[in-house]
């Protein structure tokens, strides 16, 4: 009976079996199987920003001029900047023409679409003509200015590197008419033929052809730029100088060092010939001066997120004939950049030097009235030079920078009237030792969508100098403001400020005695306006010492009071529609 019972089990457990696989068959059979439609989410990733960016610091302090109008700097019609008003077409033709007679010409011509080369050609032209104008300049000599700047250059680009050439000439002219009838000169002074005696006319061309990497970005890529110049200027009557110089910049980047973060070793080598002629204007023999200059500044730098640190030296080698030997000033160089708070606060601080020739180029476009000669050429060596500050964004659209510096220099140059010259309008080079300390502050604010304002002050302490009473003809407190608002791609007006305190002058008088007398402050308004009439031309205006305040330069060098100059604007040339190759 169990068996019996047992196969009969069996029997209806199989039956059950079977029975739900055929129905399962069936049904899988019949199912029909779909994929539902999804929407796919489009989500933009939010990417935090956290790269400080590390700018490098290289101070060197020395005495700021303020640019006084008509000094005889040309007369800068408004510019539309790349940023905010871009134009069509790169290349211009700008002419213009004011008042006093005051012709203006420029011309910017350069390629955008080869690959493989880039050239042009720029040329500036500034000129002053009038007559005595106003009540503080009829009484002067007439004396015009004129200035003077071309240049050409073309560049070659491969694939990691670039091939650079600058060839230029620049002719500047001004007179020493700084004197006056109403200091007893008779009209034989103001006369054509003595007036050509007053000129100060020098001529300055150039030459710069260089290689220079373009591998920028790459970690472990050799970065470098080597470039040699010539320099030659001649001047009225017969001073010449030659200057050779060869730059050399290397810089490697890479983990040396097993620590987090990256190095980066740099090494600047540089070296400076200067040969000098000068002609004796008495026996007319000619006199001559050589000086040289070699340096080597190698230095690490150290990288961990915000954080940097740079250390190396300064080894510059000097000679010249004013020196028995040669010299060599070792300086030190130190900074650290301290990322607080990132994008909003940084500090930074640091010690370097630095040794530079006092070089007729260098002087001569710094005052054009100087009697140069060959105690004139000195170097100038800064020999501890500390500096720190702050800076970032308090907010959005809010920029501040606060530095404070303090040097110590040799043989700084200063400029005193020349004694000796009988008009006595003529300067002479004057070194001195020197402690300067410079505090200054800058503020840049987007108030609004095309309205930018920039504010900054200075303050220069000049202490301990050795051989003069006063830092001649340098400010204590310099700074102003500035406001620039376009609109669209129309119009930008800009209106800028200039001011300058507490400047001091050595004044002689008969018997070999002077005066150190305080000169009046420098307020000086300047505005500007373009407009673009259609896509090749535009029209500009610019107001120069709208106050119409008089003041002087230089002792007795005085300025014009209100000046416009107006003009147009031609342009030419497509807008380039790629970057060239290699082009940095």
């Amino acid at each position: 009976m169990k068996k019996i019972f047992s196969i009969i089990l069996f029997l209806v457990i199989s039956k059950f079996i079977f029975g739900q696989q055929i129905d399962t068959a069936r049904f899988r059979i019949e199912f029909a199987p779909t994929i539902q439609n999804f929407d796919k989410i489009n989500t933009n990733a939010v990417i935090v920003d956290t790269v400080v960016e590390k700018v490098k610091f290289n101070y060197y302090i020395a005495p700021q001029r303020i640019d006084l109008t008509f000094t005889p700097s040309a007369v800068q019609p408004a510019k539309m900047p790349a940023d905010v008003m871009k134009r069509l077409y790169r290349n211009f033709i700008r002419v213009g023409f004011g008042f006093p007679i005051t012709p203006l010409a420029q011309l910017n011509i350069h390629n955008f679409d080869n690959q493989k080369y880039s050239y042009g050609i720029n040329v500036n032209h500034f000129s002053l003509w009038a007559p005595q104008m106003g009540k503080t300049m009829k009484n002067y000599a007439y004396a015009p200015v004129s200035d003077t700047k071309t240049s050409f250059f073309i560049h070659r680009f491969f694939k990691k590197s670039t091939f650079y050439n600058t060839f230029g000439y620049n002719h500047q002219v001004a007179h020493r008419f700084a004197f006056s009838k109403l200091d007893g000169y008779d009209d034989y002074y103001y006369s054509k033929v003595y007036r050509d005696t007053l000129r100060n006319n020098f001529h300055h061309a150039f030459a710069v052809s260089g290689i220079r990497s373009n591998q920028t970005a790459d970690i472990k890529a050799l970065k470098y730029d080597i470039r040699i110049m010539y320099d030659y200027i001649y001047t009225h009557p017969r001073d010449e100088e030659n200057t050779i110089g060869l730059k050399s910049f290397f810089a490697y980047d890479d983990r040396f060092l097993k620590v987090s973060g990256s190095q980066n070793f740099k090494m600047d080598i540089n070296f400076d010939y200067f040969y000098n002629k000068w002609s004796n204007d008495v026996h007319l023999n000619n006199l001559t001066k050589n000086s040289y200059k070699i340096e080597f500044k190698p230095t690490m730098t150290f990288e961990v997120k915000e954080y940097a640190l740079s250390v190396g030296f300064g080894f510059p080698i000097i000679n010249s004939t004013l020196y028995s030997k040669a010299k060599m000033p070792i300086y030190p160089i130190a900074e650290v950049q301290l990322g607080i708070i990132p994008g909003i606060m940084s500090i930074y601080g640091g010690i370097n030097g630095n040794t530079k020739f006092n070089s007729l180029k260098d002087l001569l476009y710094d005052n054009p009235y100087i009697k140069p000669n060959l105690d004139s050429l000195r170097f100038t060596r800064t020999q501890v030079n500390l500096y720190g500050g702050i800076k970032g964004n308090l907010v959005k659209k809010l920029n501040y920078h606060f530095s404070a510096r303090y040097s110590y220099s040799k043989d700084m140059p200063f400029y005193m009237i020349d004694t000796t010259s009988l008009l006595k309008n003529q300067f002479e080079v004057v070194y001195s030792d020197v402690n300067i300390l410079n505090v200054c502050g800058n503020i840049t604010w987007q108030v609004i969508d095309h309205l930018y304002l920039n504010f900054d002050l200075n303050y220069w302490g000049y202490y301990n100098l050795t051989t003069l009473p006063k830092a001649f003809y340098k400010p204590t407190w310099e700074g102003g403001f500035g406001g620039k608002y376009y609109h669209g791609n129309q119009y930008i007006f800009d209106l800028n400020f200039k001011m300058a305190f507490d400047r001091w002058a050595f004044i002689p008088y008969s018997n070999n005695n002077y005066v150190i007398a305080k000169m009046r402050p420098v307020l000086n308004f300047d505005a500007s306006f373009e407009y673009l009439i259609s896509k090749q031309f535009s029209a500009f205006a610019q107001i120069n010492n709208i106050a119409s305040q008089y003041y002087s330069k230089y002792y007795d060098f005085k300025n014009f009071g209100l000046n416009f100059i107006v003009g147009v604007t031609y342009s030419f040339g497509d807008e380039p529609l790629r970057k060239p190759k290699g082009k940095r």
